[in-house]
């Protein structure tokens, strides 16, 4: 195909162009990544320094009391999943969905951000 050399310097820097912006996406992605482990530590540290120990506290000091009037108090166990855990993994995973739409609306394919190519060269 026998190109002008003005086409050639266009289709040189779109080129470019294109290279450079599939370079900044994966550098966003990289840092969406980043920021995703980020925010599950910090929901991770969250829920154990903040809302377990908040949410055992509410259990037993509301549960105790009235499962003790009918003679079934709660025997204390160690290392057990609860309320807390379940807010831990309710929080975290909202976090998750909210990078991944931020994630997902930045790179969907948006018809009008695309140049239509020109057949009749």
């Amino acid at each position: 195909m026998d190109l002008s050399r003005r086409r050639e310097r266009e289709l040189a820097r779109l080129g470019e162009e294109a290279q450079s912006l599939w370079h900044r996406q994966r550098d966003v992605l990289g840092r969406a990544g980043d920021l995703l482990r980020e925010a599950g530590r910090q929901a991770g540290d969250i829920g154990r320094e903040d809302v377990y120990p908040r949410a055992r506290a509410s259990v037993e000091s509301h549960l105790s009391p009235a499962l003790s009037k009918w003679g079934k108090a709660p025997q204390k166990r160690q290392n057990s999943s609860g309320l807390g855990s379940a807010l831990l993994m309710a929080i975290g995973a909202a976090a998750v969905a909210v990078i991944s739409y931020a994630v997902w609306s930045t790179l969907r394919a948006d018809d009008d951000l695309w140049v239509d190519a020109d057949d009749d060269l």
